[in-house]
């Protein structure tokens, strides 16, 4: 909340040294978070009526291995979806619900977002999309095909919860 705090007040500021006003929206976790029905979704994935992962070409923007097929957010789809059984959406559930998860850092990676994994989930009126980067540790939430926000995390526990769930994919096993 700080965080999103220290962003509007800079937005503020900058506004009114330009003599002007400037609209500032912040995207931190918290405001994805806070969202009622992102909220309910993430908590208790268990009810949700679908909940599903994806994975996703992580090559480097313009090495993508194969340009045709289904995509998610851009993203080309390189699996079929997978579901999620109520054990690995209880373990996803605690990891997104727990604040410690998140790490909001004052400057951005120097990384181009490149997920490997593409989480989604739906009540049958909402559908959350949250695509995970392992090279530069970041979260992006959609919410109903749009821009949610996104984060940075520092959990270990999003790595292994996706190993588990890509047990034969190599490039999956490798990550550290």
């Amino acid at each position: 909340m700080r965080q999103a705090l220290f962003t509007y007040l800079k937005c503020l500021a900058v506004a009114l040294l330009m003599g002007g006003s400037v609209a500032c929206e912040t995207k931190s976790v918290e405001s994805i978070i806070d969202r009622r029905e992102v909220r309910t979704l993430v908590a208790e994935l268990q009810k949700a009526k679908t909940c599903e992962v994806y994975r996703v070409d992580d090559s480097y923007p313009g090495e993508n291995r194969l340009n045709i097929g289904k995509k998610v957010h851009g993203f080309l789809i390189l699996s079929e979806a997978l579901p999620m059984k109520d054990d690995s959406r209880k373990v996803l559930s605690q990891i997104l619900s727990n604040p410690d998860t998140y790490i909001e850092h004052a400057v951005p990676v120097d990384c181009a977002f490149r997920p490997g994994i593409a989480f989604r989930f739906s009540d049958g009126t909402v559908e959350v999309d949250l695509l995970v980067c392992f090279s530069c540790n970041e979260l992006r939430y959609y919410l109903d095909g749009k821009s949610a926000g996104g984060s940075y995390f520092k959990s270990p526990e999003i790595l292994a919860l996706t190993k588990k769930l890509f047990p034969n994919d190599k490039i999956i096993q490798s990550l550290k």
